[in-house]
């Protein structure tokens, strides 16, 4: 389930008693200093532990849902140990059966609550910290989009300019300018024509991918958008796009894994 569907999912939701819900933050990452041991399971064991003790001064019932849960969410992060994020964020509860588990890229501080509603608060703070941001990477006749939340990866699109049909195609291979080049003696001239071809329609073709991106950036609720690669091609899809862009960065960046773009870019480091 989507980062959004989660939240709006949950944003509503009370149990009754006895039944409650367990909201756990948790810090996973193995990039940081404190964690190279290992030590998010000791501050799960801790966390745990005091929830337990807490619960003595409560009911037997609450005691067993919280015994419960635990298996459940230590068993589950055990089995993530081979792929394991940066941090979760977990809302788990017994009779209402819910069962939520965000997977993130980005640090989180590890809190645990017992409440009769899910706590989102910090989930909401995370979203204004690493807003729904798209990153388009540019190359002459290439667009590379990446959609991020909460500066995860949640999809990409890889468009190409063909023109022979003197419009954008999704990218599913080499490019159809590569494909038309060939090989021989014959490559150096096709080169200088496609150039020829890319200089005549550039501010057209660039014109249309605009209003491409001003429709993905609605569809994607983008409330920061950032334009990498040549300089001159950001400025004119800037002047061709309606949306705010936050952000010119000229590096080449197409050709990267998108999980190393959104790191460098985005600093989740």
């Amino acid at each position: 389930m989507s980062l959004n569907k989660v939240f709006n999912k949950l944003e509503h939701v009370k149990t009754q008693a006895p039944d409650k819900i367990l909201t756990l933050y948790i810090n996973t990452d193995r990039r940081d200093q404190d964690q190279q041991g290992g030590e998010y399971k000791i501050a799960l064991k801790t966390g745990f532990k005091r929830l337990e003790e807490y619960m003595k001064r409560s009911d037997e019932e609450e005691q067993k849902r919280v015994c419960a849960l635990r298996e459940k969410v230590e068993g589950y992060i055990r089995d993530q140990e081979r792929k394991m994020p940066r941090s979760f964020v977990i809302f788990a509860s017994c009779d209402s059966e819910i069962w939520e588990v965000l997977s993130l890229q980005i640090p989180v501080e590890t809190n645990f609550y017992w409440e009769e509603y899910p706590v989102l608060e910090p989930l909401q703070r995370l979203y204004e910290t690493y807003p729904n941001t798209g990153i388009i990477l540019l190359q002459q006749t290439e667009v590379k989009i990446i959609d991020t939340k909460l500066s995860k990866v949640q999809g990409v699109k890889h468009y190409h300019y063909d023109l022979d049909i003197d419009d954008w195609r999704l990218h599913e291979g080499p490019s159809k300018a590569d494909i038309n080049m060939g090989g021989g003696a014959n490559v150096a001239s096709q080169k200088d024509e496609f150039q020829e071809r890319v200089t005549a329609n550039h501010k057209r073709f660039w014109k249309s991918m605009g209003s491409k991106l001003d429709k993905i950036a609605a569809d994607n609720k983008w409330t920061s958008i950032l334009l990498v690669g040549d300089k001159e091609i950001a400025k004119t899809i800037e002047g061709n796009m309606n949306k705010k862009i936050d952000e010119m960065i000229e590096k080449n960046l197409l050709n990267e894994e998108e999980n190393k773009v959104v790191q460098e870019l985005l600093k989740t480091s």
